[in-house]
């Protein structure tokens, strides 16, 4: 920092320094020394000679431990001066305030006078940043705003603040959102920057309507399939065989009863042999053509129906994805009656 702009802020430094060294001298010897108190004394008087020499960058450090350890107007007094040498302007403002609150309560109107002195000449150069938080942004709950790691209530949204010059880091976090940040560089000289806090992006999985592929990237389209399991095709024999026993000794059943209403009827009409009635002949015939077929069809039921069984419990499960195509197959059982044989046929079309 060069000595024209130091007296263009204020008194110079050198006269200002002597002045705290004077009050904070005074305030030792009238206190009792801590070790901490000692080791403030100590930073105090190292910060004091590399500021006589212009090293600012080493002495802040310095001085803000010294404070740390022993707080003070005297030492908060050259801290703030040490910074604004550096060209923090915004953080020597604030300590510059604290300075004269402190001393006005101290009843100590000298070091009040020097800050506010150097509180009207900071003023005209404090650079600005706003933070603009989206409308969107602003719904989330339990939003969380931070610059440079402080946070920002939401009252101190989108208010010009006194900031340093140089690279400043904007955060913003909530519970079940991805976290957002981004890098603005406020310069020196009332500058004047903005910067908005965009929408966070949902990070919880939300449902897809029926018949709507998720979107790439999107919880749902990130997850894995689901292993969806489908009955083999000797599963769907198996139902279909089983089917059709029960129904081949339904028929069988039918039959049976047929033949035994039919050999009835032939006994009224032909109590003895030969049968000289042609209509009991024919009932007589009937009856055993019918028994004949019922005997074929249950023995057929049984089988198939066993056969059935037997598929459907043995069969193995095959894994089945959106992306497998099976041609769709129809089944159908077709009744088979003929000279001296009769039962069922399993037809598929595919």
């Amino acid at each position: 920092m060069s000595s024209t702009r130091a007296t263009r802020l204020g008194p110079p430094a050198r006269t200002a320094l002597a002045v705290m060294c004077i009050a904070r001298s005074a305030w030792a010897q009238s206190a009792p020394v801590s070790s901490d108190a000692a080791n403030a004394d100590s930073l105090f008087s190292e910060a004091k000679q590399l500021m006589s020499g212009g090293d600012y960058l080493s002495a802040c450090p310095k001085l803000a431990e010294s404070y740390r350890l022993d707080p003070g107007t005297g030492t908060l007094t050259a801290l703030a001066v040490c910074h604004q040498h550096i060209g923090k302007t915004a953080t020597a403002w604030n300590e510059f305030a604290e300075v004269a609150s402190s001393a006005q309560r101290q009843g100590r109107a000298d070091r009040e006078a020097f800050a506010r002195q150097q509180i009207a000449a900071l003023e005209p150069l404090l650079s600005r940043l706003t933070i603009q938080v989206s409308a969107e942004a602003a719904l989330i709950p339990k939003l969380q705003v931070r610059r440079d790691g402080v946070v920002i209530a939401p009252p101190a949204w989108s208010v010009a603040a006194p900031v340093d010059p140089g690279d400043h880091l904007i955060e913003a976090t909530a519970p079940d959102r991805e976290p957002w940040s981004d890098h603005i560089i406020v310069e020196a000289n009332a500058d004047k920057k903005e910067i908005v806090v965009p929408p966070l992006v949902n990070t919880v999985a939300t449902s897809v309507p029926l018949g709507v592929p998720p979107s790439p990237g999107t919880a749902a389209a990130l997850e894995p399939p689901t292993d969806h399991r489908a009955p083999s095709t000797m599963r769907v024999v198996g139902l279909v065989a089983g089917g059709a026993g029960i129904v081949s000794l339904a028929i069988g059943s039918y039959f049976g009863a047929t033949a035994i209403s039919n050999s009835g009827d032939a006994r009224k009409l032909c109590p003895s042999s030969p049968c000289s009635n042609s209509t009991g002949v024919n009932e007589n015939n009937d009856a055993k053509s019918d028994a004949l077929i019922s005997d074929i069809t249950i023995a057929a039921g049984v089988a198939a129906l066993g056969t059935g069984v037997f598929l459907f419990l043995t069969s193995p499960q095959q894994a089945s994805g959106p992306s497998e195509s099976t041609p769709p197959t129809a089944w159908r059982i077709v009744p088979v009656v003929g000279l001296g044989r009769a039962g069922l046929a399993l037809d598929a079309i595919f």
